[in-house]
């Protein structure tokens, strides 16, 4: 009969806390700067000052380490904007100016955790596809809730579906994230200025969204002509 493993002592589990916690740096910063297909597991290891079969002995395969990688990028995330919306009564664009300020700077601080997530959007691997579609789902609810607060507390058209108003604003907030994230990335510009016109233009998208690009006037004249 196999003998049942005995409890690791205090020692031992902070031994096995610390190494595991420098494989988890080390991969952050080989995933986030060569990507997933790129990052080498002898780098990670060299950088963690492990042999490689302990990082196999933790985290038993590249791929279950990359998405370890993502469960701390993810998490570090939820920790920063959770609760930021959480009391506030504005019904204008500065509490959603303010929200988004707060994610695209978490962003540009932490530019690996950002191009950690958006690697797994575009993974050949079906494990780490499905892990994508299961933690997108889940970070576009968090996302959404300063959103979502928006609308619940401002004067909606009748007949407006709320839900496809969301969406679209959604969608504008991570194409312009998108958009200036890679820009960064290519060095195109700098944190400061991708900071400044990412605000601009979501302040300046989400007014056309609200108002509309046509003026009082010409959308009752339309309205009539309809009639």
């Amino acid at each position: 009969m196999a003998r049942s493993q005995q409890p690791l002592s205090g020692k031992e589990a902070a031994k096995n806390s610390e190494s595991r916690e420098k494989i988890i740096r080390a991969a952050f910063k080989e995933f986030g700067e060569h990507g997933y297909e790129g990052a080498s597991t002898n780098q990670i290891c060299l950088a963690a000052g492990i042999s490689k079969g302990l990082l196999y002995h933790y985290f038993g395969s590249k791929e279950k380490l990359f998405l370890s990688v993502c469960d701390c990028c993810i998490r570090d995330i939820e920790e920063e904007l959770i609760g930021l919306m959480e009391g506030r009564t504005a019904v204008d664009l500065n509490a959603l100016s303010i929200f988004y300020r707060k994610q695209a700077d978490f962003f540009l601080e932490h530019p690996n955790h950002y191009h950690i997530l958006s690697q797994i959007v575009n993974s050949s691997s079906e494990s780490i596809a499905a892990y994508a579609e299961e933690k997108n789902n889940r970070y576009r609810e968090q996302a959404s809730i300063a959103l979502r607060l928006f609308l619940s507390r401002s004067p909606i058209r009748s007949g407006v579906d709320k839900e496809l108003a969301l969406e679209l604003m959604l969608k504008i907030v991570e194409n312009l994230q998108r958009r200036y994230m890679d820009s960064i990335r290519q060095q195109h510009i700098s944190m400061q200025l991708a900071q400044q016109l990412m605000e601009h233009q979501l302040m300046a998208s989400m007014d056309i969204v609200l108002h509309g690009i046509l003026d009082s006037d010409q959308r009752k004249g339309l309205a009539e002509n309809e009639l």
